[in-house]
């Protein structure tokens, strides 16, 4: 079992809530859930939308390699109604589901890239890992999430989403 992954969780269309749960329940089938950060309710990143986005990491378990886990996180997108994209945009969706941390592993492929080449620059995803791993090292980033907060430029509103 590879158990220092985090995959990343977002909803920013129904009931956002319950497309995290249910998200969560899929994930159950096939991984571990070790631990599970807050909620955060985010203004969207990289475009223009009136919905904002709930977001949470989950810390799991899972006997799948990376590509064979991004394969079983799509399925789930696909059941829950996400829309393949049709451009290079940010869209709103209904779920959204990254592996942001895979162990120690570093890939950079076509269609997987790991850590997730955006975890620096989004302070969400910076929040869902110190709200995982506090303060320690995280794997593959050789740094704590507090000490990337600090160098951080995104500005983006972000509150705890008191459920």
């Amino acid at each position: 079992m590879n158990d220092h992954i985090v995959i990343s969780i977002g909803t920013n269309l129904g009931n956002k809530k319950a497309n995290l749960f249910l998200a969560i329940n899929r994930i159950k089938n096939f991984s571990k859930i070790v631990s599970q950060s807050k909620i955060f309710q985010t203004e969207p990143w990289g475009y223009q939308s009136k919905n904002s986005f709930l977001n949470m990491g989950l810390l799991v378990s899972s006997p799948f390699q990376p590509l064979e886990l991004l394969t079983n996180l799509k399925n789930i997108e696909k059941e829950m109604g996400r829309k393949e994209k049709t451009t290079n945009q940010y869209e709103d969706r209904i779920i959204d589901l990254d592996i942001l941390i895979y162990n120690n592993v570093t890939i950079n492929s076509a269609k997987l890239s790991l850590p997730h080449p955006k975890i620096r620059v989004r302070k969400f995803s910076l929040l869902i890992l110190k709200d995982l791993y506090n303060y320690e090292l995280i794997p593959g980033l050789n740094n704590t999430a507090d000490e990337m907060l600090k160098r951080n430029k995104d500005y983006s509103k972000i509150e705890v989403f008191e459920q």
